[in-house]
C-alpha cells in the first residue's frame, strides 16, 4: 500500500485552511497500544473473538437473526474494563443496514436533542438494545467500579458509537474506539457525543476514531446528505507505528477523508497490520 508522507498531510492542511484545523504528528506508545488492542479485538470479531488479549473473558453473545448484527460482552479483569464489540459487515443483510442513509430519529436516546442517526444502523441498536443493556447492567452488577469500553469496526464501528452514546446516559466513564467507521449521525448527534466524551481536546477525550491511509468507509454516507463525523480522529498511515499516527481534530475535512479513498479498499479492511478476520496476528 502507497504511503501518504507527511509532506503531503500538511501541504493539504495548508491549503484548506481553517477547513482542517489542526494535524499532529506522533501519539504516545500507551494510547498506540491501546489503538492496536482495540483494533485487535475488533478485527477478531469477525471471526468469533480468535486470537484475542489472554486477559479477556467473554461473557455472552450477541445476536440478532434478522438484522444479522453480532457482538459480544467481554470483561478484562487486569484492566479492570468490560467490553462490548461489535462485528463489521458480514452478510447481505448486513449490506442492507449498511445502504440505509435515512436519517432516522435518535427515539431511544431522548436526552440527544435533534439528534438523528443512520438509518439501517438505528435499525441494528434497535434489534439488540434488550441483549446489551441486560448484559451491561449485569456485569456493571457485579463489577461497579469497572469501566465501559465499546468498540467495532466498520457497521461494527457506528454500531459501537450508537451504543456507547446510549450507555453514556446511565453510566459513567464510558469509552469509545471505532475503527473504519461510517458517519454514523447529524451535527446534533456529533456535537452531543463530542460533548458527552469529552472530545474537545486529545488529552481528555473519550471517543477515539482510528482511520488508515484512504480508508474510503469514513467518506459515506455522503455529507451532503447531513451526515457529520463525531470525536478526534486518529489517523494512522504506513508503516503504522505511534509516530506515524495523526491527531487530527478538523471538522470539515478530516485526515483520511482528504485522501479521497471511496468504499471498501484495501486501507479499509486492515487496521494496524491486522485483516479483518484472518487471525493471522
Amino acid at each position: 500500500m502507497k504511503t501518504i508522507s507527511a509532506i503531503r498531510v500538511l501541504a493539504f492542511s495548508m491549503a484548506v485552511g481553517q477547513a482542517l484545523a489542526t494535524v499532529t504528528q506522533g501519539i504516545s506508545d500507551e494510547i498506540f497500544n491501546r489503538l492496536v488492542e482495540m483494533a485487535t479485538i475488533s478485527q477478531a470479531a469477525y471471526a468469533n473473538l480468535c486470537n484475542i488479549p489472554a486477559t479477556i473473558t467473554t461473557v455472552e453473545k450477541i445476536y440478532n437473526a434478522q438484522t444479522d448484527i453480532n457482538g459480544w460482552v467481554l470483561r478484562d479483569d487486569s484492566r479492570q474494563e468490560i467490553i462490548t464489540v461489535f462485528r463489521g459487515t458480514g452478510s447481505d443483510t448486513n449490506l442492507q443496514l449498511d445502504t440505509n442513509y435515512t436519517l432516522a430519529p435518535f427515539d431511544t436516546l431522548p436526552e440527544c436533542v435533534g439528534c438523528e442517526v443512520h438509518g439501517g444502523y438505528y435499525l441494528g441498536w434497535i434489534s439488540v438494545q434488550d441483549q446489551v443493556e441486560s448484559l451491561v447492567q449485569q456485569q456493571t452488577r457485579n463489577y461497579p467500579e469497572y469501566a465501559l469500553t465499546v468498540t467495532g469496526h466498520s457497521l461494527g464501528a457506528s454500531i459501537a458509537a450508537i451504543t456507547a452514546a446510549q450507555l453514556s446516559a446511565t453510566y459513567d466513564r464510558v469509552s469509545l474506539y471505532t475503527f473504519g467507521e461510517p458517519r454514523t449521525g447529524n451535527q446534533a448527534y456529533a456535537s452531543y457525543m463530542d460533548e458527552g466524551f469529552e472530545a474537545a481536546s486529545p488529552t481528555t477525550t473519550r471517543i477515539f476514531r482510528v482511520t488508515h491511509t484512504n480508508d474510503g468507509i469514513p467518506n459515506l454516507p455522503p455529507a451532503d446528505q447531513g451526515y457529520v463525523h463525531s470525536g478526534i480522529e486518529y489517523w494512522s498511515i504506513d508503516p503504522f507505528s505511534p509516530y506515524n499516527t495523526y491527531v487530527c481534530t478538523g471538522k470539515e475535512i478530516q485526515c483520511c477523508e482528504a485522501q479521497g479513498g471511496q468504499g471498501v479498499n484495501a486501507a479499509h479492511v486492515t487496521y494496524f497490520g491486522m485483516s479483518s478476520g484472518a487471525c493471522s496476528w
